[in-house]
């Protein structure tokens, strides 16, 4: 049975951000938060045993594991591939009797810390993880045009080690951890790919990672019998990855903060990484081709997220007001015309299945924590006034510029988002209600904010950098 978008969008969102080993709900389970209604998506697939539904999958808490990693060793052997290197560890933790410039990045330290990050596993409240299939993964992306295409932020190669960086745990954005874990993922089942062939578009680009299935390899010929589609197929990508910072370029972001008040005479300064033109290259990537109709039948998958970037310190075109709510509310405004333009380029697409990943909050402080929190609630209570944590860490002009992160605009721009989609999918719902079908691109959102929340001890570099985060398996 092949998974349906939802649960092939979240498949990916907790093969990258989970370890996918399960343990026992608790007894009195907490709210889940809102995330995919199961009454929107269509044609959804029952599940056979007890998989929580899309709406209930990211609602939950982290777990001790059991048994747990005692050793590196341990880990290396749980996790080893064909493909990857073995991971050392996660940088360790600043000692405040040596200072962060001191500690130590290699050894037994960053050992430790390393179990201390792999030893937890998420517990949804309802129902359990389904077990991760490589190789059925594999064959529902050949069954769409398109395959599975990210949109966001940085990235490395899928699959490749990261020479720079001898740390599992290394990371530089939400977007890429999914793009590295689902190439790990991938090589655990010993599929291998080709990348950015040149009969492809845009396969000379910087910002744009294109997979394809090696045609003759063993596993290649035996995902595509199991889907059962033509050879023509394995030409196309199967996973695309486009590092897209802001989702609009340079000439809508003028227009929308001149409107605001930004000088025509702004110097442009900016370095968003970016592919121009990326709504036509998905656009193109979803479309069926005549020769595979009957057998390439199922969406294509976006999965995109545009969330850090959007703040005061990267949006300096916008000019000052006399007060922090007042600056605020005009890049909540610059955010949402954002929206408006990438919803109404791509939301006509046929075939396709959306899902708008949440921005993971930061954790000022992060270095302070060793542990998960114990739930949602408790997360939530703990990590309350941000941005004064964030001014309290530093003195002087200093405090400023870290309130103009705007770490605590993550959480409003992502329910901007929810409410967008919930929107545009109940007027899909009534289109369908009253003519019996529904054109258009099908939206969801992805909440993994509880999920994230409750990680303050996972960040990429404690005391140096509580943003991005680490847990990639």
């Amino acid at each position: 049975m092949f998974p349906t978008s939802a649960r092939l969008a979240l498949a990916i969102i907790l093969g990258g951000c989970l370890y996918l080993i399960l343990s026992p709900a608790p007894r009195e389970p907490l709210k889940p938060v809102y995330n995919l209604q199961h009454s929107q998506i269509e044609d959804v697939i029952e599940p056979e045993d007890n998989w929580c539904q899309p709406d209930e999958c990211a609602s939950g808490r982290w777990e001790p594991r059991k048994p747990p990693f005692t050793s590196l060793e341990q880990f290396q052997k749980a996790y080893a591939n064909r493909l990857d290197v073995l991971w050392k560890g996660c940088s360790a933790i600043p000692d405040p009797n040596l200072g962060p410039k001191k500690v130590s990045t290699k050894g037994s330290v960053d050992e430790i810390r390393l179990m201390q990050v792999m030893n937890w596993t998420w517990t949804p409240y309802v129902g359990e993880l389904r077990k991760w299939d490589a190789e059925e993964f594999m064959v529902r992306l050949l069954k769409s045009p398109g395959g599975l295409i990210l949109i966001g932020g940085e990235w490395y190669n899928t699959g490749q080690y990261v020479p720079s960086s001898d740390n599992w745990c290394y990371s530089d954005s939400i977007t890429q951890q999914h793009n590295h874990a689902l190439g790990y993922l991938l090589n655990q089942a010993n599929l291998d790919f080709d990348r950015n062939s040149p009969h492809l578009p845009m396969y000379d680009h910087k910002n744009v990672r294109q997979l394809l299935l090696k045609p003759h390899d063993p596993i290649t010929r035996k995902v595509l019998e199991r889907a059962g589609v033509p050879e023509s197929r394995l030409e196309r990508p199967v996973v695309t990855m486009l590092e897209e910072h802001m989702l609009i370029g340079q000439r809508d972001i003028r227009a929308i903060t001149e409107r605001l008040g930004a000088s025509k005479d702004y110097y442009w300064y900016h370095n968003f990484q970016r592919v121009p033109g990326w709504e036509k290259y998905v656009a193109d990537a979803v479309e069926p081709r005549p020769e595979e109709e009957g057998t390439v039948t199922e969406d294509s998958i976006v999965l995109m997220n545009a969330g850090a970037h959007w703040s005061r310190h990267e949006l300096a075109m916008l000019p000052p007001r006399p007060t922090d709510k007042e600056e605020q509310a005009r890049v909540k405004e610059t955010y949402k015309q954002m929206m408006k333009l990438v919803i109404g380029r791509i939301k006509h697409l046929d075939r396709l299945s959306i899902f708008y990943r949440s921005t993971a909050p930061g954790h000022p402080v992060c270095e302070k924590s060793a542990d998960p929190y114990s739930n949602g609630i408790v997360a939530r209570d703990a990590e309350k006034d941000i941005t004064p944590r964030l001014k309290a860490q530093v003195e002087g002009e200093v405090k400023q510029q870290r309130a103009r992160w705007d770490w605590d605009l993550f959480e409003v721009h992502n329910e901007l988002w929810r409410k967008a989609i919930d929107g545009l999918m109940r007027d899909r719902a009534w289109r369908r209600s009253r003519t019996g079908m529904a054109q258009g691109a099908k939206w969801y959102y992805l909440d993994l904010w509880s999920l994230d929340l409750q990680r303050p001890d996972a960040h990429s570099e404690p005391g140096v950098d509580c943003l991005h985060c680490e847990y990639l398996l």
